[in-house]
């Protein structure tokens, strides 16, 4: 199907701009969200019907293909090449009017004309029939007179973002519902209980101010990088209070490692590239964060537990040892990743999940799969970084070094011990299925 996207020939009230169309919310301009959002609801062309004085620029993330059409001051003086471009199907017709969702233009009634409704208001977003849109063309208003040829209207998804840009005003209220919409729930496979209370609503506000800034997605993964890095060397010195500024500064990078995500999908454009160096950042943190803990506890002279007096070279020894088994089973999880095209840890499948996650509670599992089930639930919960990073911060603050010590390594050995015995069975099990 094909997307009409017309652009009216007015301005948005209070800003210095020549057409609504420029009006810039969370990194795009009303225009390119239009377009992306065309592009990502699937439409197989998109045809601009524009006013001739004004010019958009190429945008490398759309790349179905796209024709422009120039009129001077009413859409009706290219009725005909506009018939002629959309040929015998049905089309959608998107009025540029606001800032919309790809949720919009996600519906595709057959057999029927019909608008869009957001919250009980209704889009610029209409579903036409070819003789309809004939008729319409053929009409002295026009576009104007869409609405009394479509008397049928469609609900959008819950979900979907739409607002009418008039004002600033509206321009503020759009950047805050586009903002809100980049929170995750809280469960599981979201975000945790540290991440949603305490880091998300930090980061959201970061994302915000940055959204129309040229900072990348990438950018602020490489600051959280340096700032993960920065951390482990403070807490390798072993000295108490810049093992305090350590955690602190291991705290601020995992709230920023939630910005990069914020500002991919606020200006959506996430990438697979993207999504790996996040990943491998986030690794490179955590395993050189281990390693540093163990060379600081080292430094400080404390024994070991039970292991008498001057025993603390053994914390380096051991965080070595699980270093070491963490970059090995970070690099078959990476193998993985690869062959199955993703980019992250939080696509992969452990192996002994609930596979009907949905209607779980109906299933009929024995008494091994249900505490399996259970114990991964508890695990994914802890394991996630935001979770672990504050814990290790609380510690080391109340001067519990010892013991955050042992929480990062029973955490990172069973992270280690638990990817190696999932990879295992998963590579068992690809053995089984090719004989």
């Amino acid at each position: 199907m094909k997307c009409l996207l017309y652009i009216p020939p007015f301005e948005c009230e209070g800003i210095k701009l020549p057409n609504i169309a420029y009006v810039r919310i969370g990194g795009l301009t009303l225009y390119q969200r239009a377009c992306r959002s065309i592009q990502k609801a699937a439409f197989d062309e998109i045809i601009i019907a524009k006013p001739r004085a004004f010019e958009f620029p190429a945008d490398d993330r759309v790349t179905i293909p796209i024709q422009m059409m120039d009129y001077e001051t009413r859409i009706g003086e290219i009725s005909e090449e506009l018939r002629k471009a959309v040929g015998i199907d049905s089309v959608c017709i998107c009025v540029l009017d606001g800032m919309l969702s790809p949720e919009c233009l996600s519906m595709r009634p057959v057999g029927a004309d019909v608008r869009i409704y957001v919250d009980k208001s209704p889009t610029g977003v209409y579903f036409m029939m070819p003789a309809t849109f004939k008729k319409l063309l053929a009409s002295d208003e026009n576009l104007d007179d869409i609405d009394n040829l479509i008397s049928e209207s469609f609900d959008a998804p819950e979900k979907t973002l739409y607002h009418r840009v008039m004002s600033s005003e509206d321009i503020r209220i759009c950047q805050r519902k586009l903002t809100k919409s980049l929170k995750k729930p809280l469960g599981r496979d979201a975000d945790g209980l540290v991440a949603y209370f305490i880091n998300r609503p930090c980061s959201l506000q970061i994302s915000k101010r940055l959204a129309n800034s040229f900072v990348t997605p990438n950018m602020v993964s490489a600051f959280g990088l340096v700032l993960g890095l920065a951390a482990a060397g403070l807490v390798a010195t072993g000295v108490p209070f810049l093992m305090v500024i350590a955690v602190i500064v291991w705290q601020i990078a995992s709230m920023v490692d939630g910005i990069d995500g914020e500002l991919a999908r606020m200006r959506m454009s996430p990438s697979h590239s993207g999504e790996w160096f996040d990943t491998v950042a986030d690794d490179i943190t955590n395993i050189t964060f281990m390693l540093g803990l163990g060379h600081g506890l080292y430094l400080t002279g404390l024994n070991f537990p039970f292991m008498g007096d001057n025993s603390s070279i053994i914390f380096l020894y051991v965080a070595m040892v699980v270093c070491c088994l963490m970059v090995i089973v970070v690099g078959w999880f990476y193998i993985e990743f690869i062959k199955l095209g993703i980019a992250s840890h939080n696509h992969f499948e452990w192996g002994f999940e609930t596979e009907n996650k949905s209607n779980k509670e109906h299933e009929r599992r024995n008494i091994v799969r249900r505490v399996l089930d259970k114990i991964a639930g508890a695990f994914a919960w802890a394991a996630k970084r935001d979770f672990y990073t504050f814990l290790i911060m609380i510690l080391v603050l109340c001067s519990l070094y010892r013991v955050a010590y042992f929480v990062m390594l029973i955490g990172a050995s069973c992270v280690g011990v638990g990817g190696l015995i999932a990879l295992t069975i998963r590579a068992i099990r690809g053995c089984f299925k090719k004989k």
